[in-house]
């Protein structure tokens, strides 16, 4: 399958917001028939070592400022993840030829629950409890990524990784981690006080 490629220096994942400053013509472009056929377009990391071969297709869900010299903000949410066979330019603008990985599929709650319960823990002692019923009723490993940056690094190899549950011990020892630090941080607190 062909699709039109916006090689980015971010990652994009299922269910991930997206905010994009569009300013150059061929982007403009893209995200103007994107937005007329409500057609999903990929996003692919890009370093100085070229693109990555894991990306996520993205849908463009509101304009959020349109320009008079047609550049705009966008606010873009991710679908679905592909891996890259190739890529070709046509008029400046990357086509990628790729195939859809599969979707995801729940994982056991033995395995899930104890990692949501993580994750709450994290948004909690962030304090955003205002949408606590939304976080709650989170069934996917990507969705448990809406409260947390991640580095760019940690965020492709979790694309990269190709079931829900090797997804979720990555994210268990991250959230792990995350929780020791703040535990330690509130030790130091309350022996400083």
């Amino acid at each position: 399958m062909k699709i039109k490629l916006f090689p980015l220096s971010i990652v994009a994942y299922p269910n991930k917001y997206i905010p994009l400053h569009i300013f150059e013509d061929r982007y403009k472009k893209l995200i103007t028939e994107s937005v007329r056929d409500h057609s999903e377009f990929g996003i692919i990391y890009q370093d100085k070592k070229g693109l990555a071969n894991i990306g996520c297709t993205v849908l463009v869900k509101n304009i959020l400022n349109q320009y008079s010299d047609g550049r705009m903000d966008i606010l873009c949410v991710g679908r679905r993840i592909f891996k890259l066979n190739k890529n070709f330019l046509i008029d400046g603008l990357t086509i990628g030829d790729i195939n859809y990985l599969p979707d995801l599929y729940p994982i056991p709650a033995s395995l899930f629950e104890p990692l949501k319960e993580k994750y709450l823990k994290i948004i909690i002692t962030m304090g955003k409890v205002e949408d606590l019923i939304n976080h709650i009723s989170k069934t996917t490993t990507f969705e448990l990524l809406e409260m947390i940056q991640l580095p760019t690094v940690i965020e492709q190899e979790l694309i990269t990784l190709t079931s829900e549950e090797s997804r979720a011990k990555v994210l268990n020892k991250i959230f792990s981690s995350v929780l020791d630090q703040v535990s330690s941080v509130k030790g130091i607190k309350k022996f400083t006080s």
